[in-house]
Order: structure tokens, then sequence, then C-alpha cells
């Protein structure tokens, strides 16, 4: 697939920071059986305290038992056994005096939940933020709300409809609905409606979403509608703001906005630019903004991403599969695209997350969290970690 980027006309347009790809198909979903059970052939087996050596060394005998290490902090040994004999072998140990506890060394499994959308299994991005496992911590809830500055929102895609909370027009479209595509694109990948046995799954799984139509039918808009969209989603209870979009001139209104909000207790999240060069996009590179590049398949720095020490975290951005504006006959329809327009709401739908653990206790709190559990990536130029949900929320 290959970039398509609007140019910029003159400084005061914003022009979306995106390209479009092809239409998805759905495929089923396996769900991998949680393991049971425990280990096969080892027990763990502790020693009262003071055991003579010659005693631990003559009951291993008799249980036909071969230490292979030894938990010393604790001083549980981990003990091979004959496969199959397991639950014998540690009835034996434990009717030796000298044996404090014997177990079977059992099973444990990540504590993660995978979500019932069809789709979900062409989602590669949310696999590799390790989204599932952040989602056995926390699904969020519906007191968190991310702003979709952008398109608007085509809110009458299955996928989407229960989250749209607000919505509001701030360009000349007759419309706040998504004629174009964008908008709706983001917001799936942000909060699409998760679990519902339909499409894809969001990041955010259960949070909610604000309709902020800042972006006309033809993708552009102006810094002035881009400010006033942050202004209200400030004023009417976001906690994350999504800006996928950007122009390469500063702004002092659009700063002040951004400021405004990250003033009101808001996380604002920006894409970085996919015009592959380190020149600063605005807003991205305001210092209360995420500044969000794109990584590819291979964790490898997306080759239009923008880049440079400016860039604050990357997310996946190539081949992303979302939501789409219905079809004129009204049928749901997903897409694949490319973009850094794409990462930021990965980044949102984690700061979504993140407001509902122990962490979210302030936006700077959210945001340095996100920040400093990124992984490390090995890219041609500098985009930050690559986020990793599991790490953000604390499952691991």
């Amino acid at each position: 697939m290959t970039m398509q980027v609007r140019a910029v006309a003159v400084s005061l347009v914003l022009v979306l920071v995106l390209a479009l790809a092809g239409t998805a198909g759905l495929s089923p979903q396996v769900e991998a059986s949680p393991p049971a059970g425990f280990a096969s052939g080892q027990i763990l087996v502790q020693f009262r305290p003071g055991t003579a050596a010659s005693e631990v060394s003559s009951a291993h005998g008799i249980n036909r038992g071969q230490v292979l290490r030894t938990l010393d902090r604790i001083g549980v040994q981990v003990v091979r056994v004959p496969v199959g004999d397991e639950l014998r072998a540690a009835a034996r140990y434990r009717a030796n005096p000298n044996v404090l506890y014997a177990e079977v060394d059992g099973v444990v499994r990540a504590l993660g939940f995978t979500p019932n959308d069809p789709m979900l299994p062409d989602q590669w991005g949310l696999a590799r933020v390790e989204a599932t496992l952040a989602w056995g911590v926390t699904r969020g809830n519906s007191t968190i709300r991310i702003a979709i500055l952008d398109t608007g929102i085509d809110a009458g895609h299955r996928d989407i409809n229960p989250k749209v909370v607000a919505a509001r027009n701030f360009t000349t479209s007759p419309t706040v609905s998504d004629r174009h595509g964008h908008g709706t694109h983001v917001a799936g990948i942000a909060a699409a409606v998760t679990n519902n046995a339909r499409g894809i799954a969001g990041m955010g799984f259960d949070v909610v979403l604000m309709n902020g139509k800042v972006l006309d039918d033809t993708g552009s808009g102006t810094w002035s509608g881009v400010a006033n969209g942050i202004i209200w989603a400030a004023d009417n209870g976001a906690r994350v703001i999504n800006l996928s979009l950007g122009g390469t001139s500063h702004s002092a209104t659009l700063e002040n906005a951004v400021n405004y909000a990250w003033g009101r207790g808001v996380v604002v999240v920006a894409a970085a630019g996919n015009s592959n060069t380190s020149a600063l996009m605005y807003p991205a590179a305001y210092a209360n903004a995420i500044a969000v590049g794109a990584t590819d398949r291979n964790d490898a720095r997306a080759s239009f991403s923008n880049f440079g020490a400016w860039v604050d975290v990357a997310a996946p951005g190539v081949d992303i599969l979302s939501t789409f504006p219905r079809s004129w006959l009204g049928a749901d329809r997903y897409r694949w695209m490319n973009g850094t327009s794409m990462s930021a709401p990965f980044v949102a739908g984690l700061a979504g997350l993140v407001w509902t653990t122990p962490w979210g206790t302030s936006n700077t709190a959210v945001r340095n969290r996100i920040q400093a559990t990124v992984d490390p990536i090995i890219t041609d130029q500098p985009i930050g970690g690559r986020i990793n949900a599991a790490r953000a929320v604390g499952a691991r």
C-alpha cells in the first residue's frame, strides 16, 4: 500500500496524517484453552530448617528425586521425578518427618482477556502491544471519555454506535457524521465496541467516545476549528483528546488550546506526521501533547513516520484494521489504513485504560506511565519506544 498524504496548501490549513487502503474481510477467532494441571516431571519440596544433608539426600534417593535447582531465598527445591508420578511422589515426600511440605509445580497463565470480536486475529497491532494482557487488569470504564477530534464519526456503525456519548460540529459541513472515513477509522482503533462478537476490538475496551468534528468532509480544517474542539472536549469531560491531524506551521492559538486542555487535566495525544522527516508537526510537537510515531509489523519505524527527539512514543501504524463509515445500504465496513493517524489512537486508548489504574491520578502521571513502560525498538531514526499496554497497566 502506498501513502496518500494531502499537501498543505496554506499555513492555516491542517491536514490529515493518514493513508487509506483496502477493504477488510472477516476471519474467525480461535481462543486458546488455558493451561491446566501441573508441570510434567517435577515437584516442589521444602525440608525443615536444620535437616542434615545426608537426610535430604536419603529422601531424594528413596523417592527417585533429582534436585534441578533451589530457590535459595525460601529454601524450596525443584525436584525432578518420573513423569506420571508427580502426585504420588509429592505424597511420599510429605510422609517424611523432615519435610515441611511437598507439592506439584502448578501451572499458571497470564491473566489476559481475549474478546470474541471476529477480526481480532487481523489486528496485529493489539497483539504487538499486548492488549489482551492489559485487559486482564483493566478494561477501562464508561466514565473515561476519549475525544476524537477529526472528520467526525459514523455513530451509526454498529461497532461504534453505543460508544459515542457527545458530538459537536466545528466545521462548515452540514453533518457531524463522518463523510470522509478518517475519523471513524481512528475512533475504532481507540475504542470500538469490544467483545460484542462483531468486527474489531478497540484498545480502550470500555471507555467511551466524544465526536468532535474539526475537519470537514475533504479532511481539512483550521487552527481555530481544532482549538475550539479541544476547548469543547476539555470542558465536557474528556480525559483524553486524540488529534490525528497536523500542520507544519506553529500556531500560538493551537498551542494555547492544547495547554488549556492540559491545565484541565486532559491527556493530549497527537500524530507525529507521515513525511519521513524530522521537521516538527503541530500540535504533536507542543510540550503538553504526546507526539506519536508509527511502527510496522517488524517493530521498526514505518518508512513514512516522522522522527526526532521530539517524538515521545511510537505505536503500530502500518496495515491497521478498523471501522469505516457504512455503505450507502447501511452495511458496516472496515478497512486497513497506514499512518501516524492510526498510531495515535492506540496511545489514546491506552491512556484511557491507564486512567483506571493506580497510575491514573493525573494527566502527568498517566503520560509518564505510558512513556516509562515502552518497549525499546531498533530504528534508523528516533521515534521513542513502542508502547506496551500490559506493562503500562501493571500486567507484568
